[in-house]
């Protein structure tokens, strides 16, 4: 293997509130204001206490192309640096990578699969004792590892209707995300259906970028980017909770009592009272007929509030009482003859 390059110059923070500390590669020196992004992540007990790799991602792309050289072999090539770095080997976690091979590093692609669940906790330590209990022995010749199935989720078929939604390129386990995530952002695919194309694209944008930041940050890599673009993302569609809870405010303090009452009344408008339920204690009744049949009696209006307080004020009234002529009479003469019959008596 050929020796290790002479120490770069180091690289000085620009940002003054980043901290002093420098972490430092150990095989070209370089130094680095922190360690996410540019060191690969790893969980072996060797490195459990900084939780990345003593190399950095350029020195450890540089170690696979020299053992690619010298061993003529990519896989070969793979597996030693599995060993060198205490990182799981398997043909599975290979064959995916080779399958989705593309611009990135595969060395650090590779790395960023031995972080998943199913393999978290695994170092080369468990790739001996399967090679061992499979009958491979321990060496450093290519193992055969038997009974050991390859992931099926990349070998589903993926519906047609799903790739020209998303495009083509990506492997069915990714499909599958962008699906779910897609359809926790918009509710399902019925509520979907009613969104406009360019809503459409904002929230396959964002689901992209939230895929791309979760596996990013797998393997290691910088995620500020892609952070950056899916916040822009939220922003152009308003989903930021400050700016949801702002415009809520601006809009209550610009918008008209009545208004309101009426935006309320027709998105979440109250259900039907039940007849027996039904002004119960007559607010509605004195209100149309004490207010407004009295405002309306005042100006002018004939109608019904009108009618109805004239009805209510008729029953109301005091009515004088009303004789006609045969009463008055005998009225009159029971009052005179009480009285002369009185005087007469004394």
């Amino acid at each position: 293997m050929a020796e290790a390059p002479r120490r770069r110059s180091q690289k000085k923070a620009s940002d003054p509130t980043v901290s002093t500390q420098k972490h430092y590669c150990c095989r070209c020196g370089t130094a680095y204001s922190r360690k996410k992004g540019f060191f690969p992540v790893s969980h072996s007990p060797m490195y459990r206490g900084s939780g990345y790799l003593p190399f950095c991602v350029e020195c450890v792309d540089e170690m696979y192309d020299q053992y690619v050289q010298e061993l003529g072999n990519a896989k070969e090539a793979m597996r030693r640096m599995c060993m060198k770095m205490d990182l799981y080997w398997s043909e599975s976690i290979y064959t995916i990578v080779e399958r989705s091979a593309g611009t990135n590093s595969r060395v650090r692609n590779y790395i960023g699969k031995t972080n998943i669940v199913r393999y978290i906790d695994k170092t080369f330590d468990d790739t001996i004792k399967e090679e061992v209990a499979a009958g491979g022995g321990a060496g450093y010749a290519l193992p055969v590892v038997q009974n050991e199935e390859l992931p099926t989720e990349d070998d589903t078929p993926t519906d047609q209707a799903i790739i020209d939604f998303w495009g083509a390129g990506f492997q069915h386990d990714f499909y599958m995300e962008l699906k779910r995530r897609y359809d926790n952002w918009t509710g399902g695919e019925e509520k979907a259906k009613n969104l406009q194309p360019a809503e459409r694209a904002l929230y396959q944008q964002i689901c992209m970028q939230e895929a791309i930041i979760s596996r990013a940050a797998a393997a290691g890599d910088p995620t500020d980017k892609a952070v950056n673009t899916l916040n822009n993302l939220l922003g152009s569609m308003n989903l930021k909770p400050a700016q949801r809870k702002e415009n809520a405010d601006v809009e209550l303090d610009k918008m008209p009592l009545g208004v309101g009452i009426q935006k309320w009344e027709y998105s979440r408008p109250l259900p039907e009272t039940p007849k027996e339920n039904r002004d119960i204690r007559g607010v509605i009744k004195n209100i149309t007929t004490w207010y407004l049949g009295h405002a309306c009696k005042m100006v002018g209006l004939k109608n019904s509030y009108c009618k109805a307080y004239e009805d209510a004020m008729e029953e109301l009234r005091v009515k004088r009482p009303e004789y006609d002529e045969e009463d008055d009479d005998s009225m009159l003469s029971d009052i005179f003859n009480g009285s002369s019959g009185a005087d007469g008596e004394e």
